[in-house]
């Protein structure tokens, strides 16, 4: 009996002595088991760690992080001491790293085994500080070039790390920390690739544009473009994957743009006296006249009534004789011009039926001993202009930006100089409707007052310059007019050949 009792305590101290040697610390005293079993119940979601340990041995922690992350983790005698710890949700990884630094210790860690030491130990084990620990990787490259490869993964090195890329050898050196060289390596190999190129012919698109587009497709820092604008073609060099799809959606994006057909006309009405304040149009498009609809009427200057607005409404296009009679009842009609043109979708078309009326500035510099004056010719246009911009919907429908603009000179003034600068008074208005395709679009109520001499008496002799007060008198009558424009916008495609043209009648 006696021998087997110090036969079980010679194995008891052996297997204690063992244990110290190799630096494991696996049997805890009972007092901390409490603080343990809070620990190992902190431990929360996948590979998450939580932690909220008071005073509790610094062995007993590294026991319940092994115990629940089912790594091998084992201690040198240094490793020593309580501590209080308070850690939410991180990863092994991460909660070891707080406490090592913690308290002042070091690890290293090999594949499923962690050993946990003093800082002085690592230093004098591996010969430099446990901060400073680095891997040194030189990785060949097969198909990617270095500097694609290095403007993809600096954004994954550490602040410690270094990373140089040799172009003539096609190698990438990499110095840092393990995790950041083992995340780098893994993205080197996926983006060394063998790359594809392919020759994309630009038809309809602008090369800016396509540019601009292909620039959002191709995987960074690895794609490349080469732009030919002069034979319109675009060169695009990427993985496979990423080609076969940029070959799809250039088949969407180069599509042939569709054009908008606008015609129309530009109707002066001459009002008659007992309609100077305007055609009530709001009456015009409330009147039984089937196939005319108001649109919409706007201010472009202050007003009374329904008068000195502009309005807007669509027309049938087999009511236009109808309309014309009815605007026949408040003056004399005639036609200013009929503008024909084809804009494509997107773009702005311009319309001008007037005069550029030219005026001279005058600029002076000082010299030496004289004074330079330079004049110079400068242009405005004075008439009626319409700018258009129409955009197509999948709908059918045509949603036009209008901006129409009716101006004329009234006086002139005179600076010191000399020079004459034209006063222009100028009604204009904008506004965004959308249409039908092929439906006629009425824009009404552009109001323009005109100041008309006038010569009575006898013909010829009454328009002498010297003695033409003798035989006639003149006198000034101020004319009021509404101008009237019909636009008409029609979808078409480039095959029928509508020529880009205003024709001025």
């Amino acid at each position: 009996m006696k021998k087997n009792l110090l036969l079980a305590a010679f194995i008891l101290l052996f297997s204690y002595s063992i244990a110290q040697e190799e630096g494991v610390h696996d049997i805890l005293p009972p007092e901390e088991n409490n603080n343990a079993m809070a620990g190992e119940a902190a431990m929360q979601g996948a590979g998450k760690i939580s932690l909220d340990l008071k005073g509790v041995d610094i062995n007993e922690l590294f026991k319940v992080l092994s115990s629940k992350s089912g790594m091998t983790i084992i201690t040198t005698p240094e490793v020593k001491g309580r501590v209080t710890v308070f850690i939410n949700n991180l990863s092994f990884d991460d909660a070891l790293e707080v406490i090592v630094t913690m308290q002042d210790l070091a690890y290293e860690k090999k594949d499923n085994l962690v050993k946990i030491m003093t800082a002085p130990e690592y230093e004098k084990f591996f010969g430099k500080k446990f901060g400073e620990r680095k891997d040194i990787k030189t990785i060949q490259l097969t198909y990617a070039k270095p500097s694609n490869v290095l403007n993809v993964i600096n954004s994954l090195k550490s602040d410690l790390g270094k990373i140089i890329a040799d172009e003539s050898t096609g190698t990438i050196l990499i110095i840092d920390t393990p995790q950041a060289t083992k995340l780098m390596e893994e993205t080197i190999a996926h983006l060394d690739k063998p790359l594809e190129s392919a020759v994309f012919n630009i038809n309809h698109a602008r090369s800016a544009d396509i540019k601009t587009f292909l620039s959002e497709l191709i995987t960074p820092g690895i794609g490349q473009i080469i732009m030919d604008e002069r034979n319109n073609k675009a060169v695009v060099t990427d993985f496979p994957q990423r080609l076969a799809r940029i070959k799809m959606l250039m088949g969407e994006f180069d599509e042939q743009a569709r054009q908008v057909l606008i015609t129309g006309e530009i109707i002066e009405i001459q009002i008659n006296d007992k309609f100077q304040r305007g055609v009530d149009w709001e009456k015009v498009f409330s009147d039984s006249l089937d196939g005319l609809d108001l649109v919409g009427k706007f201010n472009v200057s202050p007003a009374l009534s329904n008068y000195g607005k502009i309005s807007m409404g669509t027309l049938a296009t087999d009511k236009y004789n109808v309309v014309m009679d009815l605007l026949s009842e408040y003056g004399q009609t005639r036609v200013l011009n009929r503008p024909r043109l084809v804009v494509v979708n997107r773009e702005e078309a311009k319309i001008l039926v007037g005069t550029r009326e030219a005026y001279i500035t005058q600029s002076q510099s000082q010299g030496e001993a004289t004074t330079i004056t330079a004049e110079s010719v400068q242009f405005i246009d004075v008439g009626v202009k319409l700018n258009v911009v129409p955009v197509i919907g999948t709908d059918g429908f045509i949603t036009m930006k209008i901006k129409p603009e009716v101006s004329s000179v009234k006086d002139t003034l005179e600076t010191p100089s000399g020079s004459f600068i034209p006063i222009v008074q100028t009604t204009q208005s904008e506004t965004v409707v959308k249409v039908k395709d092929g439906t006629t679009l009425v824009i009404a109520g552009l109001m323009t007052t005109n100041d008309e001499e006038d010569i009575e008496g006898i013909p010829k002799l009454s328009r002498n310059k010297f003695f033409g007060p003798l035989f006639g008198k003149k006198s000034k009558e101020q004319i009021k007019s509404e101008l009237v424009i019909f636009i008409t916008p029609t979808i078409i495609s480039g095959d029928q050949q509508e020529k880009r043209e205003v024709i001025n009648e």
